[in-house]
């Protein structure tokens, strides 16, 4: 019995450690998502503004950091798993032909070079870069909390990176649809572009629906092009973390990150088919609830002082960014019209 009761012990001292920061996670992701359901803005987004603003507060400096710092590592991780569930590559491939496949993947492959070349101009570190990159090619702040792991980025860069990623996106909803109506885009090249250059999967629904269905179904066809590639970006990005980490030769670190491994097993279990439609919408609600969470913690773990010490190129390097993605998407959307 003694190996149990060390056990139980063991739980409730980390319980007791941890306990109040995983109250205020909890109760600052119902509000995010609160506000998300009433607003329609990105509940990761929330969530980090409302962390940011609480982890600056003394009160919350102190008995909260071990808790935080689980959501922001622990969760962000599982929440990345369950993301998996979302693609079905043999959705994608019933709705995709090879030359579609290939332009998207030029497109994201374009786009995560053009975004870590314009974040090296201003100075930026190559982790923000990656990102920033992933944000803007891939699925926005879903794809930010999967990516820094694999990356060496700070808190701060993190929430720059995510609230750039926000503004630029909700610009995206109130400007295309505006230069959609006015060169008089057909729904295809207007459902092509929307996919191919708005950052989340919402936005991307929301703007796409303002110029009919046919656009709406091509622009969510192209997005979930882009948000498939996101496990082939992880198992790239781990072997690059594991060739640049110089502390470790022993062979010892994991060439495949677990949460990664989950992701791409996730996604193939998805692809299947074998998981119940009732199931699928309780693992993503799962999901948009734990990266809600992480977020809280990547928000409260950042210091003013430090965010402002990054100075506006981050803001400067996004700008640029959106207009590179928006002209490059409108190029391809042509293209493949």
């Amino acid at each position: 019995m003694k190996p149990q009761i060390q056990i139980l012990r063991d739980c409730s001292q980390w319980l007791r450690q941890v306990g109040p920061g995983l109250a205020l996670v909890a109760c600052v992701t119902a509000l995010a998502l609160c506000f998300n359901s009433i607003t329609g803005l990105s509940a990761g987004a929330i969530a980090l503004g409302f962390g940011l603003c609480l982890g600056n507060l003394p009160f919350f400096q102190g008995q909260t950091q071990l808790g935080l710092a689980f959501a922001s590592r622990r969760l962000l991780r599982c929440g990345v798993v369950l993301l998996g569930f979302r693609l079905s590559i043999s959705e994608l491939r019933q709705s995709m032909g090879w030359l579609d496949v290939i332009v998207v993947i030029a497109l994201v492959a374009l786009t995560l070079w053009g975004v870590g070349r314009i974040c090296s101009l201003f100075g930026l570190s190559p982790a923000f870069g990656r990102l920033l990159g992933v944000g803007y090619a891939v699925c926005g702040v879903s794809a930010i909390a999967a990516v820094k792991p694999l990356t060496d980025a700070e808190e701060e860069e993190v929430a720059y990176a995510v609230g750039v990623v926000t503004l630029f996106g909700t610009l995206s909803m109130a400007s295309y649809p505006v230069v959609g109506a006015i060169l008089e885009f057909s729904p295809e090249l207007f459902g092509w572009w929307a996919g191919s250059a708005i950052h989340d999967v919402a936005q991307v629904v929301a703007t796409a629906a303002m110029h009919g269905d046919e656009a709406l179904e091509t622009a969510v066809i192209v997005k979930l092009g882009r948000v498939a590639l996101l496990g082939p970006i992880l198992i790239i990005l781990s072997f690059r973390a594991r060739r640049e980490d110089n502390g470790d030769r022993s062979g010892k670190t994991q060439i495949v990150p677990l949460f990664v491994f989950g992701f791409v097993l996730a996604v193939a279990i998805r692809s299947l088919g074998v998981v119940p439609a009732d199931l699928l919408g309780f693992l993503d609600d799962a999901r948009k609830v734990l990266l809600t969470a992480a977020m809280v913690g990547v928000g409260a773990l950042v210091k003013f002082r430090n965010l402002a010490s990054m100075g506006g190129g981050p803001l400067k390097a996004g700008l640029m960014s959106w207009l590179l993605l928006a002209g490059i998407a409108l190029g391809v959307a042509g293209f493949v019209t």
